[in-house]
């Protein structure tokens, strides 16, 4: 759930400043209720009459605060995305992260992706899709899975054989290009024969990285 803390400080285009109480208490009903719809909904069909109405609110007041739906759906990735960088940054600097082996790690890393896709899928269906006409509206996006490559590498590196030179580094991002990318594909059109919903998909995206990095090419 997003949280009014996330609006401390924002400064988003499209989005009017929030001073009052009421207002930050509305974006973040909006904010919250929009994920929920885009689950169901594509960008297209996102209605903001429904929205509204879910969050017994009237229309002229989404647009005194959104100056478009697309700058809202902006909005959404913005404040998801420092929603996960706040995550990231609190559990990475605890004692939560797997360190006593390379495969728990993994599968530590594969199963919280996964559901944290499963959680904003269709945020992030309508961010792909728009971003095949605007790469940029896919950046924030972009930004959030480098701060996990960022603060994932050292620790797979500490739990990996040594080598010298950078080839292990290089196999580790590309394992997450691989991560992301794979689940981004199962958002986006779902091509089989494993779906984001299936069962094993965090086990088997963990195998896959497993042998993308401790396999020397």
């Amino acid at each position: 759930m997003l949280d009014e803390e996330l609006l401390a400080g924002a400064d988003i285009p499209g989005m009017r400043p929030v001073q009052q109480q009421r207002s930050r208490d509305l974006v973040v009903r909006l904010m919250n209720e929009g994920l929920a719809l885009l689950q169901d909904h594509d960008f297209d069909s996102l209605s903001i009459e429904a929205l509204c109405a879910r969050c017994e609110a009237t229309v002229g007041s989404f647009y005194g605060r959104f100056e478009s739906k697309e700058a809202f759906i902006d909005t959404l990735q913005r404040l998801v995305v420092a929603d996960a960088r706040r995550y990231l940054d609190t559990t990475y600097a605890s004692d939560a992260v797997p360190d006593d082996s390379l495969p728990h790690l993994l599968a530590w890393i594969c199963k919280g992706g996964v559901q944290w896709y499963r959680d904003h899928e269709g945020l992030v269906r309508a961010c792909l899709r728009r971003a095949t006409h605007d790469r940029r509206t896919w950046t924030p996006l972009r930004e959030a899975g480098r701060l996990h490559v960022a603060y994932a590498l050292p620790r797979i590196v500490a739990l990996s054989p040594p080598e010298s030179g950078t080839a292990l580094q290089e196999r580790i991002a590309f394992a997450f290009q691989m991560l992301f990318g794979t689940m981004n594909n199962m958002v986006l059109i779902d091509p089989g024969p494993i779906s984001l919903r299936h069962p094993s998909v965090a086990r088997t995206l963990a195998a896959a990285m497993h042998q993308l990095i401790v396999v020397r090419v």
